[in-house]
């Protein structure tokens, strides 16, 4: 319902409906929390999987791309390989293969029972898939399809009494590529597929007596079999380490089999038995049980010799404050002379060993390393970071190997900021443009992490005014960042730290912010009550007596032993800062948490507390000028008299009744019958009531603040907006209009009031111009105009899921522009409208989009390429190569090591033109079957060879390899082995997800042409056969020779050189 009493000309005069279209700009943080992280140093490409189906490929600043898999199920396993090739698998058991370069899925693929785990190598095109089951399948990523190979259950094979369990874990030999380590429930294995046997079975036993990864020996009665949960190969493939659910991990010899060190992260030798046993750090009273050990980076340094590990979990369950585990081991001893009992002391004492702490409260229950340029060694070769993954989502970055925290909002995408760790407060405000590079220029220069990828040219808007968007953290850290940054130039991340400031680590999550671009200046509400006060300026150094100054103003406290009520904290910053947002001061007049935060662009800072009071503190001079409680300010006044009040919501614990406050604004107008424009302070609070009062300068040259009016509306007041009445702008406190203010200028100015039910506008003391019902109530509002004058308007967001746009100052709504596509009623409330018609609508718990009015209605990824695909950021550099895969040592192939080459393994069912020897191309064929398809880049070959052949007819240019590779394939292509083997009726690749080739020939239209060229091939095939068998005969008998004599001359020189011979 819309009532009018008069108000002034009309300022929406210049808009129609069709002037509006909402426009979807961008996304900031991520869809869901964060379940599973992958990173590729070679492309510098993160890839983040979500709880909600989503993957975000993030590069260099402003590279960053989104798939929706799999809505409403979480994203399981992601993994990169040869760089180019995105595989996935989600909470459907779907396997997705998606293109880097092209940005498109390439294939999908759905086993029959749920993959339980997943493994890759950088290098290759396997995807090696643990099955529930607990069968080993092997999907071939290049090519899209699964192929014929799998392996059985290796348990079941080796203790066939134990349950049928599925494949907790696998993990690639990191330099003999075709050795698997395959974990189970009750034991892990090592298997060769180019023997297609287990070499090894890691069964780890406590006997009764002996700890575990028990916390008391009480509980050690029995001989125990704990569960596998993870396994992971040393750098050099030397030894494994198995870990467990009673948070004991076990060190093996890999060549042997042999147990070296079993312990947990305080103890050693805990499967040896002891008389009592009480784990360090605890007693029987405070201790209760030891988490399982959920994940293990063996990391090395640029010499796979020198490692250390990262442990997640292993810790007791109640210790207060968890975190992830490093223990730096150093130098392994000479492996070929060490015996196993200096290699379990070498095991059982770690050169350094450290807790990384996470403040987050939550626990760590998955990591990622982050290696400087090698994909290798499972990604743990010259680690620089660790991203750990929080059970909440979340994700926490730390430097390796100091532990330190690293600088998030100079290292990470934006994005990626909303969650390290996630957003307890957001703002926006308005800068201009200069002053915002100005703040940038002064940001330290620290290279990104991320390099990967190229950022898509986008439409640039108007850059005089910049909407500069502020999160607030739970570890206190506060961020800021240009609102559209993928239009400006620059995309970098300015942040301060109340935690500095308060010089404390505890209690400083932020729980508002208000930020004054002119001023430079920032309050930072905590959630104890305090309140930081930042001011951008250069951190001077200080002379020694201001040194001593600022440290007995720290010493200052009251009678009852607080600290003042405005305490000075100027010098608490880094030293290294040497401009930015620096720390003045610290108010706390100790009355609740804050519930309201203005800090103006005048010069004052305003602040509303949850037992009812407002404080108004002068900038200028640092002092406080009104603390009073709210509830009687005006009360005779009011529309509404005491009983409205009354509420189990506004008493305190003594009875006392209060008003909160819910909004602050600070505007210049004049009030009516006034002849002059005065400082106008509004306070709407949670009873509905909008409360006015006059900032007037008193004889001393300080400030008071006086009451005006109070007037009533239904509901809490969420907004309160001044505008322009004369000139359609907004009246919001400036700096600029406060300096003209002594010349007399006048101010016809108003105040739009508003709750969820309805909207009042007052022209000031309390004279009531238009009000309005809202049929669908209000969550958020503000006001938007394009130009000065014709199209000023009140902006608002519904429950409904609407974007409702009102004419001023008569109400009358324009349009209405749905939002009901990405809307969520329970993150809305967060939601931000911005004058120039920017809306930050909150869509989820870790992402906000980025929308706006004046728009052309367009959607994200508007950009249309040539072949009528959405143009996104790229993200795959062709000039950026694989390094060599790191292979078995000159001593490891003396002492009889097979050594297999990448190219070797690849081969599968193509063969070189050179004869491979047998033993090689049988590894191929058992894995990849007879009949592999042809890979992309085999394909390019053949079209440009046939090319070739047709620019030179005259030279004939074949090759009998063709037929070689055919009878090779014919000839391995039997089962041999029955826990390794092609399928009996698979000896073609199987991909129900691709499309099936169009064969319109009769099946009798050519018969009798068809039997009498497959006579001629099968009659040429047998004579090629022969041929082949003689010429194999004599390659493989040369080789042999020639092997021997290289063992024997190498074996020579090198023990000659040991002997100075």
């Amino acid at each position: 319902m819309l009532k009018i009493r008069g108000g002034g000309r009309d300022l929406s005069s210049g808009l129609t409906p069709e002037v509006f279209g909402l426009e979807d700009l961008t996304r900031f943080g991520i869809n869901g929390g964060v379940s599973v992280l992958a990173f590729d140093p070679v492309q510098s490409l993160l890839v983040t999987g979500t709880d909600s189906g989503r993957v975000y490929v993030f590069g260099q600043p402003g590279v960053q791309v989104e798939f929706d898999l799999c809505p409403g199920k979480p994203i399981i396993h992601l993994r990169i390989v040869k760089s180019i090739y995105l595989v996935t698998v989600d909470g459907n058991n779907t396997v997705t293969v998606i293109s880097l370069e092209t940005k498109d899925i390439l294939s999908l693929f759905t086993p029959s029972s749920p993959i339980t785990a997943i493994e890759s190598d950088p290098s290759l095109d396997w995807l090696f898939l643990g099955l529930d089951n607990g069968l080993t399948i092997v999907y071939d990523v290049d090519r899209g399809a699964k192929t014929p190979y799998r392996i059985g259950n290796l348990q079941k094979h080796a203790l066939p009494r134990s349950p049928i369990s599925p494949v907790v874990f696998i993990a690639i030999h990191p330099r003999s590529f075709y050795i698997l380590l395959i974990g189970y429930e009750n034991c892990a294995l090592v298997y060769s597929l180019a023997e297609e046997k287990i070499l090894h079975v890691l069964q780890y036993e406590i006997p009764p007596g002996a700890p575990g990864g028990d916390l008391f020996s009480q509980r050690s009665y029995a001989s125990r079999f704990p569960r596998v949960t993870t396994g992971v190969w040393h750098p050099n493939g030397h030894h494994i380490l198995t870990a467990y659910e009673d948070g004991s991990f076990v060190f093996w010899d890999a060549k042997e089999g042999v147990l070296i060190q079993a312990r947990t992260i305080e103890d050693t030798e805990v499967n040896h038995e002891r008389s009592s046993h009480v784990a360090h750090g605890g007693s029987q009273s405070d201790l209760s049980t030891r988490e399982p050990i959920f994940k293990v980076a063996w990391c090395c340094s640029n010499n796979p010799e020198d490692t250390a590990l990262i442990i997640a979990g292993g810790q007791a369950s109640s210790l207060p404050l968890k975190g992830m585990t490093f223990m730096d081991f150093g130098p392994l001893p000479a492996y070929q002379i060490t015996t196993y009992q200096a290699m379990s002391e070498y095991y059982a004492s770690p050169r350094r060993q450290r807790i990384y702490p996470v403040s987050t409260g939550a626990d760590p229950v998955d990591f990622l390393m982050i290696p400087k340029s090698s994909p290798f060694y499972a990604g743990n070769k010259e680690p620089t970071a660790l991203v750990a993954i929080l059970s909440s989502g979340e994700l926490y970055s730390i430097e390796y190997p100091s532990g330190a925290a690293l600088p998030v909002a100079a290292m990470f995408p934006p994005s990626l900021c909303w969650i390290q760790p996630r957003v307890s407060a957001l703002t926006v405000s308005a800068i201009r443009r200069e002053q915002w590079i100005g703040m940038m220029a002064s940001k330290r220069a620290i290279e990104p992490m991320l390099t990967g990828g190229a950022p898509l040219r986008k439409r640039l808007r108007r850059f005089d005014i910049r909407n500069i968007i502020l999160t607030g953290h739970s570890d206190g850290y506060v961020r800021l960042w240009d609102a559209s940054h993928g239009e400006i130039e620059n995309s970098q991340v300015l942040d301060l730290s109340i935690a500095d400031a308060l010089d404390r680590s505890t209690d400083v999550r932020v729980s508002a912010l208000s930020f004054s671009g002119p001023m430079g200046e920032i309050s930072v509400a905590c959630e104890t009550g305090e309140l930081l006060f930042f001011r951008f300026g250069l951190n001077r150094s200080s002379s020694p007596e201001e040194i001593e100054h600022r440290l007995r103003a720290l010493t200052v406290r009251d009678e009852a032993g607080n600290p003042p009520i405005i305490q000075i904290i100027v010098g608490r910053t880094k030293s290294e800062m040497k401009e930015g947002f620096l720390p003045v001061f610290n108010f706390n007049p100790r009355r609740g948490p804050i519930t309201a935060l203005k800090n103006s662009d005048i010069g004052f800072l305003a602040v509303g507390y949850q037992f009812g009071s407002l404080a108004v503190v002068d900038l200028r001079s640092m002092s406080l000028i009104f603390l009073e409680d709210l509830a009687n300010q005006g009360l005779e006044q009011s529309s509404r008299k005491l009983p409205s009040l009354r509420s189990s919501r506004t008493q305190s614990q003594g009875g006392v009744q209060i008003e909160i406050p819910s909004s602050i604004e600070f505007s210049l107008m004049a009030l009516e019958n006034d002849q002059f424009s005065s400082i106008v302070l509004s306070i709407g609070t949670d009873q509905g009531r909008l409360l006015n009062f006059r900032v007037v300068p008193t004889q001393s040259g300080s400030h008071a603040v006086k009451f005006i009016s109070a007037v009533q509306l239904k509901g809490k007041v969420s907004a309160i907006i001044p505008f322009d009445t004369e000139y359609g702008v907004s009246a919001i406190a400036s700096q600029q209009i406060l300096l003209k203010l002594p010349q007399g200028i006048i101010i016809n100015g108003a105040i739009i009031a508003v709750t969820a039910e309805e909207a009042k506008i007052f022209r000031l003391p309390k004279n009531k111009i238009t009000s309005r019902s809202f049929d669908d109530k209000v969550i958020n509002s503000g006001l938007s105009f394009l130009r000065q004058g014709d199209t000023l308007v009140l902006t608002t967001l519904t429950e409904a899921g609407f974007v409702k746009i009102y004419a001023l100052p008569s109400l009358k709504e324009i349009t209405a522009l749905s939002v009901q596509n990405i809307y969520h009623l329970l993150y809305a409330p967060r939601s931000q409208i911005a004058v120039n018609g920017d809306i930050l609508l909150g869509i989820g718990k870790n992402e906000v989009a980025l929308l706006n009015i004046w728009g052309r209605g367009l959607s994200i990824n508007n950009t249309v390429g040539e072949n009528g695909k959405n143009k996104t950021d790229a993200l795959f550099d062709v000039l950026k190569s694989m390094p060599l895969r790191p292979a078995i040592s000159t001593l490891q192939w003396m002492s009889g090591v097979k050594y297999i080459t990448p190219e070797d393994f690849d081969l599968l069912s193509k063969i070189q033109n050179d004869i491979i020897l047998l033993y090689f191309f049988n590894v191929v064929v058992q894995v990849g079957g007879p009949n592999r398809p042809k890979s992309k880049r085999m394909v390019e070959e053949e079209r440009s060879k046939k090319e070739q052949q047709r620019l030179a007819a005259s030279q004939n240019l074949s090759s009998p390899s063709t037929t070689a590779a055919s009878s090779f394939s014919s000839f391995f292509s039997g089962n041999k082995n029955p826990m390794g083997s092609s399928s009996r009726n698979s000896n073609s690749y199987s991909n129900s997800n691709t499309l099936p080739h169009n064969n319109s020939q009769s099946p009798y239209g050519n018969m009798s042409n068809v039997a009498q060229e497959r006579g001629e091939r099968l009659s040429f095939m047998q004579d090629q056969f022969s041929k082949l068998e003689d010429a194999a005969s004599e390659y493989g008998k040369s080789i042999s020779d020639f092997l021997d004599d290289q063992r024997k001359s190498a074996a020579t020189g090198y023990f000659k050189s040991k002997f100075g011979l």
